[in-house]
């Protein structure tokens, strides 16, 4: 028969591993939040990269364009009057080139922060990982304590209707 103490420290112990519960159960909640702003982190990456590779691809035709106007210029030396209109358009090229070349820096600087942010929340959903194992095993064992609060609960309640028996 368990004492009132034992009792009292059972309950103790029960009310200690509720609160234990209540706060797995928050701290999961948590890391659901995070991992959602996880994924929603990983599609702005996919987007970034598609948008990356869009104006890589421009740049590339931007340069080729370039090129060959460069061409044009060196073989119509004789063509001063043409000249000055190519010469116009070279140079409205090269300030979209310029303009790319910036727009090109500006996205590797992005690609790089999203790359540095990707690797921060793949170290985040590792520790979230390791969080949610932990919770696991934290609700085995709540769940060990509940079934063995349960079973000494009734033999309390057996002891007791002897007891009570036995005064009658």
């Amino acid at each position: 028969m368990l004492t009132n103490e034992q009792i009292k420290q059972l309950l103790t112990e029960n009310e200690a591993l509720q609160a234990q519960l209540q706060e797995v159960t928050e701290i999961l909640s948590i890391r659901e939040e995070e991992l959602e702003l996880l994924k929603q982190n990983t599609s702005d990456f996919a987007e970034l990269q598609s948008k990356y590779n869009s104006q890589l691809n421009d740049l590339g035709s931007m340069q080729n364009h370039i090129g060959t106007k460069q061409q044009h210029l060196e073989g119509a030396a004789n063509r001063e009057k043409e000249l000055q209109a190519e010469l116009a358009d070279a140079y409205e090229l090269k300030e979209q080139y310029d303009l790319l070349l910036q727009e090109y820096a500006a996205s590797q600087s992005q690609l790089n922060d999203v790359q540095r942010r990707l690797q921060e929340m793949t170290d985040r959903n590792t520790l979230l990982e390791q969080i949610a194992r932990n919770a696991a095993v934290l609700q085995s064992e709540l769940d060990i304590a509940t079934i063995e609060k349960e079973t000494l609960q009734l033999k309390i309640d057996q002891l007791e209707a002897a007891v009570i028996k036995d005064s009658f």
